[in-house]
């Protein structure tokens, strides 16, 4: 075991430093041993998948940037590539960090696929299909879906209660674009927005009385 002098006590954990004053203590006469187990992260777990994956995804934007050197002719679409290899490092990453809690892995989820479509339809000369169809499809896509899963995986419902609030108010957005002209396809629009009024009925009239309760907590009211 090792000793710090200042504090007076032994460590039994194999550290250089002293928990209690952040001294450093006395090298152990003996073996150390580590109190706390080592929890490998998933990193570490799935050490050969991620170093395949970031190898892989190395290669692929590498070869195509060459390919795309030596035919000029075919336009940047060699800088596409990188950029969609890009993205699904991402995506990737907020799964990974978030993966805990499933419910917050598909809010960041539909926020940052939101925002990358829109960067995409920007620097691809904006046609308008972020806003016209990927927004509206990805906001009802997530509220549809949203309710099945929290019935199937047995959600209590102060858990799932409030991103349903939250994504109904996603829902919402779509009318803005409506209202400020920005979309020339106003059927997907009108049709999230509808889903998320009726989504929202559907929770007033079968969790009302949760949903209130949980506001009250969450807002302190």
């Amino acid at each position: 075991m090792k000793y710090c002098k200042k504090c007076g006590v032994s460590i039994g954990e194999d550290t250089q430093r002293c928990p209690l004053c952040q001294g450093t203590v006395q090298p152990a006469l003996g073996p150390s041993r580590q109190v706390f187990p080592l929890v490998p992260t998933i990193y570490r777990q799935h050490s050969l998948f991620f170093k395949l994956l970031i190898l892989g995804s190395v290669a692929a934007g590498l070869l195509c940037l060459v390919i795309n050197r030596m035919l000029p002719q075919s336009g940047y679409w060699s800088l596409f590539v990188v950029a969609a290899i890009a993205c699904f490092w991402v995506v990737l990453f907020i799964a990974v960090r978030k993966r805990h809690s499933i419910l917050k892995n598909i809010l960041y989820q539909t926020v940052v696929v939101g925002i990358l479509s829109v960067l995409w339809d920007k620097f691809t000369g904006w046609r308008g299909w972020s806003v016209e169809y990927a927004i509206p499809c990805l906001f009802m896509a997530v509220m549809i879906a949203l309710p099945i899963l929290a019935k199937v995986m047995k959600m209590p419902e102060n858990t799932y209660l409030i991103y349903c609030c939250i994504f109904i108010l996603f829902g919402i957005i779509p009318a803005v674009f409506i209202l400020a002209g920005i979309v020339q396809v106003d059927y997907p629009s009108l049709f999230c927005v509808a889903v998320s009024l009726i989504c929202l009925t559907a929770l007033l009239v079968f969790e009302g009385a949760g949903m209130r309760a949980e506001l009250r907590r969450r807002l302190h009211l």
